[in-house]
């Protein structure tokens, strides 16, 4: 991995932030944005990116529209508008889903689990290369939280992954508080499954806050990071025995920039412990 895929700890970048954005943007190393949220330029949210990029702040491209699943192509609009997004932030990389969110045209609004079968691994597969090949920089992949899993998988998951890495040469988004959510719903062991991953290949990490239903745990992105999220990012880290690219995610019932910079100080003091260069 290179060395300056490294950007330290960064927070979802949201328009309720923004005054608090540019007055205390010091204090953050790096931002995220919902992609198809920036896709039409102009106004207070081109000002703020413009304003983030001229004192060299990061900022990565993460998208919800690409369902890399769906047996459609990709929506031609909707690259061209990615394309401009990535020309504006020149980004180290970009991310989306490993799951599907639309199909002939129709968008579900959510992002669902695609078949672990050779037809799936073959679509997604070359719509990475595709994207990769055209806009010129990595494409980070992320496992998501399901609910449901299909007898007709040829594949484990994290097979699924692997192959599609070697396939592509893609990164991978490692979201930890889905692989917990998951883990606890399905009855797995978490960081045996992220062991079994291609984890030269991860580049960034999520951290997110679910909801515990009492039967079941489902991932909201509105709550604080439990504290068996926070020990398995942890064990992650140890694992990979460097640091990562860390993102806190919060998308609802977003709390204050203040709180939400508390999270990333949590992410800070692990990895701080961890390594003592970060």
């Amino acid at each position: 991995m290179q060395k300056n895929s490294y950007l330290g700890v960064g927070l979802g970048l949201r328009k309720k932030h923004f005054k608090k954005v540019l007055e205390n943007n010091q204090d953050v190393d790096w931002y995220e944005i919902l992609s198809e949220n920036y896709m039409k330029f102009g106004g207070r949210p081109l000002d703020v990116l413009k304003s983030l990029i001229s004192k060299k702040i990061p900022i990565i491209p993460h998208g919800v529209s690409l369902s890399l699943g769906s047996s459609d192509d990709i929506d031609q609009s909707y690259f061209k508008k990615l394309q401009q997004l990535i020309h504006l932030l020149n980004p180290p990389w970009f991310s989306d889903h490993l799951c599907f969110s639309s199909h002939e045209k129709v968008h579900f609004h959510d992002l669902l689990p695609v078949l672990k079968t050779s037809e799936s691994l073959e679509i997604i597969s070359h719509k990475i290369n595709t994207l990769q090949e055209k806009l010129k920089i990595p494409f980070a992949l992320e496992n998501i939280s399901y609910y449901l899993k299909s007898h007709l998988d040829e594949m484990t998951e994290e097979e699924f992954i692997t192959e599609i890495v070697k396939r592509t040469n893609c990164k991978l988004l490692l979201d930890v508080n889905n692989v917990y959510v998951n883990s606890v719903n399905f009855n797995f062991n978490a960081i045996d499954y992220i062991k079994s991953l291609p984890v030269e290949s991860i580049i960034q990490i999520h951290l997110a806050g679910h909801w515990n239903r009492g039967d079941l745990l489902i991932d909201t992105h509105g709550d604080y990071i439990c504290p068996d999220v926070w020990v398995l990012y942890r064990k992650t880290l140890e694992y990979l025995e460097r640091p990562v690219s860390t993102l806190i995610e919060w998308d609802n019932e977003i709390p204050s920039f203040e709180e939400l910079k508390k999270e990333a100080r949590k992410a800070k003091e692990i990895l701080k412990e961890c390594f003592d260069e970060t």
